[in-house]
């Protein structure tokens, strides 16, 4: 491959690409495939971890955009339902991405990671807070949706969820939905 500049979006998007078919996204393997030397990543990314983190809040920022764009104009439960089946939707389309942003630890060491994952929870928010009015069954729904979604995506990803006689995603749906109106009609 001819050399070309480097940016740090170009090395982020080199590592994720060979996240999603499964190789290691080392900076060996990064510059192998910008055609340079390993040593020139490091004048964009200190170590390993920064990109990875580099990584996260990339993809998050990302995730959050398009599901703005897509349920734009939309509230209530269906809004909710549809974050999640959307969210569901692009995590298993890139599961070994979502496994790799899935098993990064938070930490508030890193801002830009932070600030991805606020807005992404600020818009969650804002469309659970369409159906609820209640603060604690806000995050009561909240936490059983991002619960619901990981446990989902892990499920199906793996492979766990072998039986067929119940589609996965009207599974999911089935449950999210039952699930909030429970949270919903609780006293």
């Amino acid at each position: 491959m001819p050399r070309q500049i480097l940016s740090k979006e170009i090395i982020i998007q080199t590592s994720i690409n060979l996240i999603e078919v499964n190789r290691d996204n080392s900076f060996a393997n990064i510059a192998r495939n910008l055609g340079t030397q390993s040593q020139a990543l490091y004048n964009y990314f200190s170590n390993q971890i920064d990109l990875n983190y580099a990584i996260v809040a990339w993809t998050i920022k990302q995730i959050t955009q398009h599901l703005q764009q897509k349920l734009f104009g939309q509230t209530k439960m269906d809004a909710i339902i549809a974050f999640a089946m959307e969210l569901r939707k692009l995590a298993l389309d890139h599961f070994l991405l979502a496994q790799f942003i899935l098993k990064m630890p938070r930490t508030d060491k890193y801002p830009d990671v932070k600030l991805a994952f606020a807005d992404l929870k600020a818009l969650l928010d804002c469309l659970i807070a369409t159906e609820f009015t209640d603060r604690k069954k806000q995050i009561l729904a909240s936490r059983c949706g991002r619960d619901l979604l990981i446990g989902d995506i892990i499920n199906v990803g793996t492979g766990w969820f072998a039986d067929k006689s119940i589609p996965t995603e009207s599974g999911f749906r089935t449950l999210l939905k039952n699930n909030l109106e429970n949270i919903k009609n609780a006293n």
